[in-house]
């Protein structure tokens, strides 16, 4: 039977990169998204997925999966956000779906993230604004992450609050909708590793839209290509000096400085 995703227009975007890779690990490099690949052939059949990969080597031996284009990332892609912002313009769909390329989606991921879509749309007030819609994840940080009660309590394994939708101020696109057009108002992700995605929630939310976090899940490795192999203590380093120079507005709205 068809998924609901399949009679949507929308594509998955993930773009990876394993620039460090020796010669013999040019292709060992690629586990995590032959993983990541292997879970959406076998919970999302039939919804486009672009791959903008950037490596010694193309990836091969992918999943079985006619769906899936791999496009190699342009020169001078230095930063997540730019590899994100490139993925996007791969494709036409009205929607996006940002996924990690060590991400793993669950039989129920999509069903409940577009269930969801369709209960937070319902509930807008008139002329109300969808931002970014992110999943729960065992590795991120915030409100999404599955060790978080949000005000919930233990329900056998989980939260009861886990079967809550919630407005926030910020989504980690570890796994998170969007629509296409609100990803370009804004212009996408600004180009930074670190803070990219608090600016793009900060900016959709200064335009008006609310983000939420929804029921469904995915699996999340972690950390396994950020920032060519620097430090957490050097890429946040980096960002707070990209902030200073670029973004003051951030500073002094979310962080008190400037």
């Amino acid at each position: 039977m068809p998924s609901e995703a399949e009679h949507r227009s929308v594509s998955i975007l993930i773009p990876a990169a394993r620039m460090g890779a020796s010669e013999e690990d040019a292709q060992t490099v690629w586990g995590d998204v032959r993983v990541a690949l292997a879970s959406i052939a076998a919970y999302a059949p039939g919804v486009d997925v672009v791959l903008a990969w950037n490596g010694r080597e193309e990836p091969r031996d992918l999943p079985p999966n006619p769906h899936v284009r791999l496009v190699k990332q342009i020169e001078g892609i230095r930063t997540a956000s730019a590899a994100w912002n490139f993925a996007a313009t791969q494709t036409d769909a009205d929607e996006l779906l940002i996924l990690g390329d060590d991400c793993v989606l669950l039989p129920d991921s999509l069903p409940l993230l577009f269930d969801d879509l369709a209960t937070i749309h319902a509930s807008q007030p008139e002329g109300g604004k969808v931002g970014i819609v992110g999943t729960r994840s065992n590795f991120v940080s915030g409100p999404q992450n599955i060790r978080e009660a949000n005000g919930g309590e233990r329900a056998g394994i989980r939260f009861d609050s886990e079967a809550r939708i919630f407005a926030v101020e910020m989504i980690v696109p570890v796994a998170a909708w969007v629509r296409h057009d609100v990803f370009d108002s804004v212009g996408g992700f600004p180009n930074t590793n670190w803070f990219g995605d608090d600016l793009l929630s900060f900016d959709l939310q200064n335009a008006g839209y609310t983000h939420y976090v929804s029921r469904a899940y995915v699996h999340h490795v972690g950390q396994r290509a950020t920032g060519e192999g620097k430090s957490d203590q050097q890429l946040y380093d980096e960002g707070m000096a990209w902030l200073a120079e670029h973004r003051p507005d951030f500073l002094r709205a979310r962080l008190g400085t400037s």
